[in-house]
């Protein structure tokens, strides 16, 4: 089952103050040394609206945009927006844009939507997953990315491989402890995923898929090594091994180019995006997302390495 044009838009909420609607989005175009991600929340009943934004240039040039408890907003046309960025349909097109000072982006987003799911509330409940809900009703796409971004003053033009995917439903944030997620593809043929999840509960949760040439492959497992940084917080690499059936491997290795620490309610995650090398082969992108949650939210990180907390543009090491 595939969503309707409407599902772009907002969906009726329940009365649950915690019922929360999100897009996400990241891209990478090696040819600008450019990459991204994106993230608009909506609270509809509290009437308030988050967002994470980073964007990085491979040279060390990066922005970041976070903030929460903005008031809540309707874009024109089906999309959710916060602050200085949405994600929308005018009608003919899905856009992404963003202006703000640092940055400026105007995206026309392609492509089929992979997958698409309606399920109840406890779709990681349990010895599956975190103790409490996390989204209920969720589609994800694989697409393309074209148009500009000028970070810094600096315009360029982008055809990027990219992924977004649009939840909605009852969401706790201090029902899980830490989680991990990564994707994206290698060339044309090879799209993957991986997810995991620690509940406040004790439960855990991991899964990994790969889609070559449009055929699912079937995974045994799936694990994630993750690499971490002197601060504890930032992630520069990745490797997850799937293991097929009946018999081999595949080796999948992200090195990201930047990222920043995506906070919404006690949730501290680090948000990145980089390149991809399959069984040793350069020649795939990918987004990294890692949420170590220091303190289980109850207070910032005392120190991030290369200002991953700090809003605005920077510079630091690449």
């Amino acid at each position: 089952m595939s969503p309707a044009l409407e599902d772009e838009g907002l969906h009726p909420a329940t009365e649950d103050v915690d019922w929360q609607e999100s897009v996400y989005f990241a891209w990478r175009d090696a040819e600008s040394g450019l990459g991204g991600n994106h993230r608009i929340g909506n609270e509809v009943n509290r009437g308030t609206a988050n967002l994470w934004c980073g964007v990085y240039h491979e040279d060390g040039t990066r922005f970041r945009h976070n903030d929460e408890d903005l008031p809540l907003s309707h874009v024109e046309g089906l999309g959710l927006g916060a602050g200085p960025q949405r994600l929308f349909h005018d009608g003919e097109r899905l856009r992404f844009v963003l202006d703000t000072d640092g940055c400026r982006m105007d995206l026309v987003l392609e492509g089929e939507v992979d997958s698409f799911s309606v399920s109840g509330a406890d779709t990681f409940a349990g010895s599956k997953g975190s103790a409490g809900a996390i989204f209920s009703n969720n589609f994800h796409a694989s697409c393309r990315a074209e148009g500009t971004v000028t970070l810094d003053g600096r315009t360029k033009k982008i055809n990027a491989p990219a992924w977004r995917d649009h939840s909605w439903g009852v969401r706790h944030w201090d029902s899980f402890l830490s989680s991990r997620s990564f994707g994206g593809s290698f060339g044309d043929s090879l799209q993957f995923r991986y997810g995991s999840m620690v509940g406040a509960n004790g439960s855990f949760f991991r899964q990994g898929s790969l889609t070559e040439n449009g055929k699912k492959l079937e995974v045994a497992s799936a694990a994630m090594l993750l690499h971490i940084d002197d601060d504890s917080l930032r992630c520069p690499s990745a490797e997850v091994e799937y293991r097929l059936v009946p018999e081999g491997t595949v080796h999948v290795r992200i090195r990201t180019i930047g990222g920043m620490l995506g906070v919404t309610r006690r949730r501290y995650g680090w948000e990145s995006v980089g390149d991809v090398w399959v069984d040793g082969e350069p020649g795939g992108w990918g987004f990294l997302e890692a949420n170590i949650n220091p303190r289980d939210g109850h207070a910032p990180p005392a120190f991030a390495l290369g200002e991953a907390l700090v809003n605005g543009v920077i510079n630091v090491e690449p």
